[in-house]
């Protein structure tokens, strides 16, 4: 019975924390913040102590009191008098030139700098024109003239519109929101699904419109006749 319990205690402990970090929002899982940061760490303890103690009542009201100073703190920080209040882009790389004093001041060696480099595909800091440590601790590389990609405005290509491909199915269920975003129905899309061998919505796996109108689907169980591919 007690084993039972521990372990309700266990998923209660897991669901109030998944709310808790939620609540701070997305940008604690992306992106974190040093507050964000301090939050969790601090939540993950609070959290934990129905684990250990029986009586949870305080260690709820813990989580949501931090919970919710964070997102005060985030809410404050979107005011432009506390823009960078939590920390301020740093230009490290000037014109292929490493700046020492940045490097100390963001605490960072040589060989981690240089490694940060290389995951973004760049083996000498001459190839680089500006390289910034932004608040959330990335690096972002702005490559020089000569070493950056070559793209087809500088090849004086024009290239049609992409925009974004929109998923009308995924998993067997339909996404109303795209589809109501492609202004089309749901009468259209039925269409589309008897042409490509199904007869609901259920058989596909994957359907996907782009923006020249084409809609690709992918069945879960592809009838012999079925060409997968463009409709």
């Amino acid at each position: 019975m007690e084993a039972i319990i521990y372990i309700f205690r266990c998923v209660l402990v897991l669901l109030f924390s998944w709310f808790c970090v939620r609540v701070i929002g997305k940008k604690s899982i992306s992106q974190l913040t040093s507050y964000d940061f301090t939050a969790l760490m601090i939540l993950a303890n609070v959290a934990a102590e129905p684990l250990v103690f029986k009586v949870s009542s305080k260690a709820f009201l813990g989580s949501v009191t931090i919970a919710v100073v964070a997102v005060i703190i985030g809410r404050i920080s979107l005011n432009k008098i506390f823009y960078n209040i939590d920390a301020k882009p740093d230009i490290i790389i000037v014109n292929g030139k490493i700046d020492k004093n940045a490097l100390k001041r963001n605490r960072m060696n040589l060989p981690f700098l240089l490694s940060l480099l290389r995951l973004q595909g760049y083996t000498k800091v001459s190839d680089v024109e500006f390289a910034i440590i932004e608040p959330d601790g990335n690096l972002s590389v702005i490559p020089t003239s000569q070493s950056r990609p070559v793209t087809p405005n500088d090849l004086k290509i024009d290239t049609p519109y992409e925009g974004i491909t929109l998923p009308l199915i995924i998993d067997g269920e339909i996404q109303y929101n795209n589809l109501k975003f492609a202004k089309l129905d749901k009468a259209w899309l039925k269409q589309e699904i008897l042409k490509s061998g199904a007869s609901k919505a259920e058989d596909i796996f994957l359907a996907e419109l782009d923006t020249s109108g084409k809609l690709n689907i992918d069945l879960y169980k592809e009838s012999p006749d079925h060409k997968p591919g463009i409709i």
